[in-house]
């Protein structure tokens, strides 16, 4: 049977069901191409941040400038893959803060989070390759100082 001869309400239940498809593969695109975020955290809220080293030392941040990079950093992380971890102990670097009545608690390293889950279980988010370098060359300041301090 050819598509010409066919009645109008059977090409138009085809033409809906054809663009229906169409729209459905393209939201299935554009959901596995956009970026997800983690965080949206107001750098106003933020008076100063801890960063850690999982080897020891820690150092305070009060800094204006260095608080909006910090926070910057963590509000335009992305990932594009996570993996679940069962619960176990041990980080390399850590931060913390506080947002309004909130303590935040964030492990990471160069290309990822950490988050803890109440079970002592973990979710790692991994983005981009060194997005936080910034932040890790914050903690080995803080374990240097650690180490010449003792």
């Amino acid at each position: 049977m050819n598509i010409k001869t066919w009645p109008r309400k059977k090409k138009t239940t085809l033409a809906v069901l054809l663009t229906t498809v169409l729209v459905l593969c393209i939201a299935c695109v554009v959901f596995f191409l956009q970026k997800r975020t983690l965080f949206h955290i107001k750098p106003s809220s933020v008076e100063s941040i801890t960063f850690w080293h999982g080897s020891g030392g820690s150092m305070e941040i009060t800094d204006r400038e260095q608080i909006d990079q910090a926070i910057q950093l963590l509000n335009d992380f992305t990932y594009d893959e996570t993996e679940e971890y069962p619960p176990a102990g041990g980080w390399s670097y850590r931060l913390t803060f506080q947002n309004g009545l909130e303590k935040v608690n964030i492990e990471f390293d160069t290309d990822y989070i950490r988050k803890r889950r109440n079970d002592g279980g973990s979710v790692v988010y991994y983005g981009p390759a060194g997005h936080f370098q910034m932040l890790v060359d914050l903690g080995e300041e803080a374990h240097e100082r650690f180490l010449t301090e003792e």
